[in-house]
């Protein structure tokens, strides 16, 4: 017996795995819920990122949501075409400030209520208390990154 024919079997013990499958079915929930709002759960993350952002750059907020910058700065632009976000230059030309617009601030105010059914579903799923779940990935990612 090889290392593979010995680990296959405990393919569901792999934390990463497991995290990656229930980040694909969650999102699947706030997908379906956000559909409304026309907005999808990732653009919902980065537009959550930008309200809170409080003049931070591109590169300071993907540091505090674990997104790669090259990354972040695609979504960012996605949702700068969409009218959504403003991508202002900074003091120093390389940095960029990301903020709602007006109009991204009424597509975000109009998805809080749908987000909300999304994460009732979801944390009547969970055996713990939403906020601890969310107190130990936040504990987790904030070690590793």
């Amino acid at each position: 017996m090889d290392l593979v024919d010995e680990l296959a079997p405990r393919g569901f013990d792999c934390v990463c795995g497991n995290i990656r499958m229930a980040a694909r079915a969650v999102t699947s929930v706030y997908d379906r819920h956000l559909k409304d709002a026309g907005v999808s759960a990732s653009q919902m993350a980065v537009l959550w990122a930008v309200a809170y952002a409080c003049g931070l750059s591109v590169k300071e907020l993907s540091r505090r949501i674990a997104m790669d910058e090259t990354t972040l700065i695609r979504n960012l632009r996605g949702l700068e075409k969409q009218g959504w976000v403003s991508l202002a230059v900074g003091t120093d030309r390389r940095r960029r400030l990301p903020a709602l617009t007006e109009r991204g601030r009424k597509v975000f105010g109009a998805a809080l209520p749908h987000w909300q059914k999304a994460q009732k579903e979801v944390a009547a799923l969970l055996d713990e208390r939403l906020s601890d779940t969310n107190r130990k990935l936040l504990r987790l990612t904030r070690a590793i990154v």
